[in-house]
């Protein structure tokens, strides 16, 4: 099974897009899927509609706050501009949540244990 999402599918229940954003979306839409079959090998199998949301919701993170900023500041007289750049966004790049990632049946790096044991010495 192929991922299959489209810009309409990014626009559906959010708003319309403009034709510069369905452009913008297109690409965010192919690296949803090559980042998708890196992460969820066994992404075919899995039910369509599911990862679907799962792609259009990390489009949709990158689309509503392409600066990735987690507080915005503006002021009108005397102007000024400013914002905090909220570290998980601050790439302004696409990505999977542990939750998301969850939801597709692969266990965040959190709950991965790594640790092993180093014996120095003899016998």
């Amino acid at each position: 099974m192929a991922i299959y999402v489209r810009p309409e599918d990014v626009a559906a229940g959010w708003r319309p897009l403009t034709d510069g954003e369905t452009v913008t979306a297109q690409g965010l839409i192919d690296e949803a899927t090559v980042l998708l079959r890196v992460l969820v090998p066994n992404v075919d199998s899995l039910d369509e509609a599911l990862v679907r949301f799962v792609a259009v919701r990390m489009i949709r993170r990158v689309m509503k706050n392409p600066e990735g900023y987690r507080v915005r500041n503006e002021s009108i007289d005397d102007y000024s501009d400013g914002g905090t750049i909220d570290s998980s966004l601050s790439t302004g790049e696409l990505y999977a949540s542990d939750q998301e990632l969850g939801w597709l049946g692969v266990k965040p790096a959190s709950e991965t244990k790594r640790a092993f044991e180093v014996r120095l010495g003899g016998s």
